[in-house]
């Protein structure tokens, strides 16, 4: 049985049942990273130039991690899932980074995605993928169109419903906070340096992008409504201004990796709006492999303090 290699970091907070299910139900057996920790981090510093963002050298150091123990390394290109759309240029060139930071010593497999070029791009990478896992063009073509079908499902749905369960934990006299960033940044608990469990242990609810319907993101997003931008950016701007436009929210913190490019465009645009329009506390938490989790808890905790 093939064995396929899923990176736990980047695409997979998000992806990660689509592409599992994609490979399963061609007959792989799917191997995942496991989760990030130092040695993982300083794998991923070793392969990467000093001006790569914390979250790909984390990415890179998760496929050095899996090179040994797979056949193939899964790197999808994405590039545009929703029109006019669109993911960070690192994601457009990740597989050939990948492969030649790990000077060429990984087998990969990519499938691109781009809504606004068709299915000719998809199927030059399925075509490669069947021919690799030496399967029938129709049977990867089959499993990849119901993939597209649950990457678009997730797209249109949020986890939860923001608004009646949170006042509901107002009641009980717990203070909420919203936190934003990019989903490989929330939800890695290396990186976050556990940012989340942190909050919940001081009886804080939290709420996040994923808690808020993708329209609404969308119609909030100032000043990138029905705009060209970026697919994230999008998200974490929406996301901002409706969660400070709610009684129910008591601060806003961003988590945000030292050098991303789209962060430094979307913070500059809350901060300028929250001070001018808001009272809504907030605190930016940057993040970088040379971070101390003593100075990210001071900071965290000066911030609850202060909201407090």
């Amino acid at each position: 049985m093939t064995k396929i290699g899923l990176p736990k970091a980047l695409f997979y907070y998000q992806h990660s049942a689509v592409w599992e299910g994609f490979f399963r139900n061609l007959g792989c057996e799917v191997i995942v990273s496991g989760d990030t920790n130092k040695e993982i981090l300083d794998r991923g510093v070793r392969c990467c130039s000093n001006d790569t963002c914390l979250p790909v050298k984390v990415f890179h150091g998760h496929v050095d991690i899996l090179k040994g123990n797979v056949d193939y390394v899964f790197i999808p290109r994405y590039t545009c899932l929703i029109n006019r759309e669109y993911t960070c240029p690192k994601f457009c060139g990740l597989p050939e980074m990948t492969y030649l930071n790990l000077d060429k010593q990984v087998r990969l497999l990519e499938i691109s995605l781009n809504v606004e070029t068709g299915h000719m791009e998809a199927a030059k990478g399925l075509k490669t993928v069947s021919k690799s896992l030496d399967l029938d063009y129709r049977a990867a073509e089959e499993a990849f169109q119901n993939a597209l079908r649950e990457l678009e499902q997730g797209y249109k749905k949020c986890e939860n419903s923001f608004g009646e369960p949170v006042a509901k934990e107002r009641d009980r006299k717990r203070q909420t906070l919203a936190v934003l960033g990019h989903p490989y940044m929330i939800y890695d608990k290396y990186l976050s340096m556990k940012l989340l469990e942190k909050l919940r242990s001081r009886n804080i609810s939290i709420v996040t992008p994923a808690d808020l319907e993708y329209q609404t993101k969308r119609r909030h997003a100032v000043p990138y409504q029905e705009k060209v931008f970026w697919e994230v950016g999008l998200d974490n701007l929406g996301s901002a201004f409706v969660f400070a436009g709610s009684e129910n929210i008591d601060g806003i913190i961003y988590l945000t990796p030292f050098a991303c490019g789209v962060d430094s465009f979307v913070i500059e645009f809350i901060e300028r709006r929250l001070k001018s329009d808001y009272t809504v506390p907030f605190l930016k938490l940057t993040v970088d492999e040379h971070t101390g989790e003593a100075g990210f808890d001071t900071r965290l905790e000066a911030f609850l303090d202060m909201i407090g």
